[in-house]
């Protein structure tokens, strides 16, 4: 068989590649899909939650101990951890815009409450390789959402998306004012 160069490269690479245990790249696109339900989802903080369902663009969502909440395009929780009804909040957002996720996607909003006025960014700058549950490497998107009050006021949140969790295995926020927030998925029991 007469093969070119190119081929037999190829050809070599093909037959080679998983005996050097080389590893299929990382998807590039996350359809938006919500845990399956039972999944249960321990925190760092003693904190577990449970998938319960999907209801369009929500994953309907148990806190142990607490109450049922939605999380809108796996970002976004309402009510709010705080009890707070974030339902304007996420009708001026619409962050299922950024689905399916994908490296370079961006989208921009404006909301305003009490006289006040705030504008996002909501942007995927990376894809990331990342320790998750169990200290196991997995291939996380990072979502980041960039907030300006009409102030002054900055901060800065970020969510690690598991596409094999469905799920946001870390979170992490900063403020101008020095405030900071993290929660950190440590389980997900199936």
């Amino acid at each position: 068989m007469n093969l070119t160069a190119a081929s037999a490269l190829f050809a070599a690479c093909a037959l080679v590649g998983p005996l050097a245990g080389a590893r299929p790249a990382s998807a590039q696109t996350m359809e938006f899909a919500c845990p399956e339900p039972g999944t249960t989802f321990t925190f760092d903080s003693g904190v577990k939650v449970i998938a319960r369902g999907r209801d369009g663009m929500d994953c309907t969502m148990d806190t142990v101990g607490g109450a049922p909440f939605k999380l809108r395009a796996l970002l976004i929780a309402n009510p709010a951890p705080d009890g707070r009804d974030t339902e304007a909040y996420i009708a001026a957002l619409r962050p299922e815009r950024l689905w399916p996720l994908e490296v370079g996607k961006k989208i921009e909003a404006r909301y305003s409450a009490g006289g006040r006025t705030w504008n996002y960014i909501l942007s995927v700058p990376r894809a990331e390789r990342r320790t998750g549950p169990g200290n196991a490497m997995i291939d996380t998107f990072v979502v980041e959402m960039n907030e300006q009050g009409d102030k002054g006021e900055r901060s800065v949140s970020r969510w690690w998306i598991s596409p094999a969790d469905k799920y946001a295995i870390r979170f992490d926020s900063s403020t101008s004012a020095g405030t900071a927030n993290r929660a950190v998925v440590t389980e997900v029991t199936r």
